[in-house]
This record gives structure tokens, sequence and C-alpha cells, in this order.
């Protein structure tokens, strides 16, 4: 049986982007697996530079939380699909173990490198700033604000599915730090 993992990008597609998806992967032959992360623990590493050079995370919306989730869980629960029957069809919603705020973040990432890190609240107009002046468009602003200001309760609600699908539990932000601490080293 040829099986293929999708992974989902929104954290609400509509049915034609759902119809779409299984027709595709229907008319090649293959039996499919959503994966729906939400936010990438290395979406972190955004923070590498000023946290190198000045021991400070700049970022706005300081008590918006997220269910993070490392990479390498993902790719686990990518390999259990591709590998081992009754994934197929499925949609799998994959978190870390904790729903962590910005400033539980900073706190982390302090706690784990073992040194002063502050937190530097932006307004949000320095925050769209930021991420105009890094090139996103318009649309991605909106994006970025909706989930910053009124995320979907899947961003922050823990759910246990690496565990379940893996036989192991999700990483831990703290986990993900210590494994990308040079990053962030002075």
């Amino acid at each position: 049986m040829r099986r293929i993992t999708v992974l989902k990008g929104e954290t609400e597609a509509t049915p034609l982007d759902e119809a779409l998806a299984a027709g595709a992967a229907a008319d090649g032959g293959f039996v499919w697996t959503r994966l729906a992360p939400v936010e990438f623990m290395s979406n972190a590493l955004e923070w590498a530079d000023s946290v190198r050079k000045d021991g400070v995370v700049r970022e706005a919306f300081p008590e918006a939380r997220s269910a993070m989730i490392h990479e390498a869980d993902i790719a686990a629960v990518a390999a259990a699909a591709l590998t081992a029957e009754g994934h197929g069809g499925q949609e799998y919603w994959l978190t870390g173990p904790e729903a962590l705020t910005v400033r539980d973040k900073v706190r982390t990432l302090a706690e784990v490198l073992g040194r002063e890190v502050r937190y530097a609240e932006l307004s949000r107009e320095e925050a769209v700033a930021q991420w105009r002046g890094a090139g996103f468009s318009d649309e991605d602003v909106a994006f970025f604000l909706a989930m910053r200001t009124d995320p979907p309760a899947a961003g922050y609600t823990v759910l246990p599915t690496v565990e379940r699908v893996t036989g192991r539990p999700a990483r831990t932000f703290a986990q993900w730090v210590g494994e990308n601490a040079t990053a962030f080293a002075p």
C-alpha cells in the first residue's frame, strides 16, 4: 500500500481544499494522513540574534498562548503514518505537551541557557512594522495578528496525539531549547 502524509498549513481549510487534497491522493493511488501541527518550536529561532547579541526577546502579545510542537515530533508522527497500518484517512492535530505564553518561552530560554534573557514587549504597531520590514505581505500580517490576538483553540489546546501515535510523549520546549542552545549562545 502506498502512503503519503499531507502537512496542513492552515487552521481552517475550506471544504474545497479538503476535497482537492483527498481527491489528489486517491487519484494517485495513495492512502493519505493529514498532519496539522500548530506553531513550530523552531519559530523561536527568530529570537536567536537578539538573544545572542543583547540577551533580550522583543515580541508583542505577551499572553498569547501556543501549544508549540517540536519538529522531530512532527517527523515521528509522519514516520508512523507512513510505515504502520491504521493511519490512512486520519487527520492528526499535533501539539507539544504544554501551552506557553511568550513570557513562559522567554523564561524557559533563560533557564535552559543558564543566563538572563529579558523580555521587551513590543506594541501592536511595532510588531506590525517589524513584520512589514521583514517583507511579509498584508495577508501574512493579518494572519499573524489573528493568531496572536484571537487564536483558534486548536493553537493552544494540548492534545495527546504525538504519544498516541508514536508511543512516547511529545518533547517540551525546554528540550528543544537544550538541543538548539548554540543558536542562542553569545
